[in-house]
């Protein structure tokens, strides 16, 4: 297995964590907005973030004024990606969201190519099929209606596809871990600075075990985050991290089942797995 494929798997179980964790936190009794969890929790990864680097020592490092451009840039990029995708989950389950969200796979896919020079092997568009399409099949329903919820989730995943494009190039110049904190530390200030008086009008009345969501997401997130720019350090296509990080969807489904007790459907969820399963496989093998 090559070593940027076992950071990008570790990463998938992060962020099926860091997802479900989301669902439960915006779907509290407390009025929790997508602005204002996503500010704690961007805080408490930045946090994250520098606690890893300190761990590993990986404090030394410069930013150009180009990175300090960029940086703002992939802050505001996330901030509204965020705002978008995690809004979703007022109205969605999160695996209904991954499904609609996973549009980042084509265009960080796209930018990928463009920018980075990657790969346009057959094998590796498969691969990348194989999992879009069993995404779609675990989670297709007839009776499914296109809400603002959907629109959301689909506007937050093209967001992030731009942004996953951007966390590339910051990877490639920047220790993972600091990286990390740069950029959750960026977020969070672009929400205060846009969302200040939101965020702290929410937060007000909130007790200390609403806050106990956001840190189990953040703690994953923040996981995820090292994992994904570990593995784009080592060569991992940004286009094919993002796909096997969107298969994440069947660890959600799994913990849906045990924790949000849905349990619809299972032995289509199964078969797709199963396909992610071989995809995963494929695109093990691609340089």
């Amino acid at each position: 297995m090559q070593p940027w494929v076992f950071f990008t798997l570790l990463s998938v179980f992060a962020m099926a964590c860091a997802e479900l964790s989301q669902k439960i936190s915006l779907t509290q009794k407390a009025k929790i907005s997508a602005i204002t969890n996503n500010f704690f929790v961007w805080t408490l990864q930045g946090i994250g973030g520098l606690i890893i680097a300190a761990f590993l020592g990986q404090f030394a490092f410069s930013l150009s004024s180009e990175q300090f451009f960029k940086l703002v840039l992939v802050a505001l990029v996330y901030f509204f990606g965020g705002t978008f995708f995690y809004t979703s989950y007022k109205g969605n389950s999160p695996s209904i969201s991954i499904v609609l969200g996973s549009v980042s796979v084509i265009v960080s896919t796209t930018l990928g190519i463009i920018f980075f020079q990657e790969g346009t092997s057959p094998v590796k568009f498969i691969g990348i099929a194989l999992i879009l399409f069993a995404i779609v099949v675990a989670n297709y329903q007839k009776s499914e209606r296109f809400s603002k919820f959907n629109l959301f989730a689909f506007l937050g995943g093209i967001c992030f596809g731009v942004a996953f494009t951007l966390d590339k190039s910051f990877a490639l110049q920047l220790p993972p871990a600091i990286y990390v904190a740069l950029l959750c530390f960026s977020v969070a200030i672009v929400s205060a600075i846009l969302k200040g008086k939101h965020v702290i009008s929410e937060a007000k009345p909130l007790k200390l075990h609403n806050y106990y969501p956001m840190v189990a997401s953040a703690t994953f997130g923040t996981l995820f985050n090292f994992f994904t720019f570990r593995s784009y350090s080592l060569g991992g296509n940004v286009g094919m991290v993002d796909a096997m990080n969107n298969s994440n969807v069947f660890i959600v489904i799994v913990l849906e089942m045990f924790l949000l007790k849905d349990r619809k459907n299972l032995a289509r969820k199964t078969s797709a797995a199963m396909l992610v399963g071989i995809a995963i496989w494929v695109l093990s093998g691609v340089k």
